[in-house]
């Protein structure tokens, strides 16, 4: 009887433009999901031999649940593979959404009780909808072989360093009035940030959280298309930068 075919290694990716690779001279080659396949390919670091990217550009923590997570399952459950890493980019697209619009209430005046309840609906649903995700991606990789490594990309201020007046509120928005991530920030709900929600919850689900905020610090000109109009996604180097802070997090877990 000829031998079992080894099952196939993956690195699953999932999230918004951000995996995706948007603002990457060339997307699935210097993105940063592309970077770290290498990286994830070698023995030490997962052995992940194939790249499955399921990333959706304009993809919120709702739609990831309604569209990637269901496929990301089916892979997981395959009995044909072996998922050993799993990078998640996703949330900004919740808050971003206030933004975009010329008429959107938080651009006029970001302290005003119409922009501080979509907030507080923005952040009620991404508190609501990370457990889902990671909670959903935890019991599948239950039933998989092997060991696996999820990570969970804490967002930088795309405003950082421009001069934009949206510098203050984005910040805020991120990482709440005391400008840290600090799971214990409940007790004031000013305090609590989209990174202090995907930074906590990840932990309670055994996930990796991976801090590109502090590295972005200043530097959005530098790091993001930013200088060239209304362009949050980084470019080459801003991808190396957020590639680079994952090979960091995987080491020192």
């Amino acid at each position: 009887m000829a031998a079992a075919s080894p099952p196939d290694t993956l690195y699953i990716a999932l999230g918004d433009s951000l995996a995706w690779g948007d603002g990457a001279s060339v997307p699935d080659q210097t993105g940063y999901v592309p970077l770290l396949a290498d990286y994830f390919q070698g023995a030490r670091h997962g052995g992940a031999d194939r790249l499955v990217n399921l990333a959706v550009r304009g993809a919120t923590t709702g739609s990831l649940i309604a569209t990637q997570l269901p496929d990301a399952i089916a892979l997981i459950a395959d009995p044909t593979t072996d998922t050993r890493v799993i990078t998640i980019s996703i949330g900004g697209n919740d808050l971003l959404d206030l933004i975009n619009d010329p008429s959107d209430p938080c651009l006029s005046d970001g302290t005003s009780p119409t922009c501080q309840a979509q907030i507080w609906s923005a952040m009620t649903g991404v508190q609501a909808n990370l457990p889902t995700i990671l909670g959903s991606l935890q019991a599948a990789l239950a039933g998989d072989p092997g060991t696996e490594k999820i990570f969970m990309l804490l967002l930088y201020n795309p405003f950082d360093g421009t001069g934009n007046p949206l510098t203050p509120f984005v910040a805020q928005g991120l990482r709440g009035a005391d400008g840290v991530v600090d799971c214990a920030a409940d007790a004031n709900p000013v305090n609590v940030g989209l990174d202090d929600l995907q930074g906590c919850i990840a932990l309670v689900f055994g996930a990796i959280p991976v801090d590109s905020y502090p590295l972005f610090a200043g530097r959005a000109l530098e790091l993001t298309h930013m200088g060239e109009g209304f362009n949050v996604h980084p470019n080459d180097e801003g991808y190396e930068v957020i590639a680079k802070a994952h090979r960091v997090a995987d080491r020192a877990g």
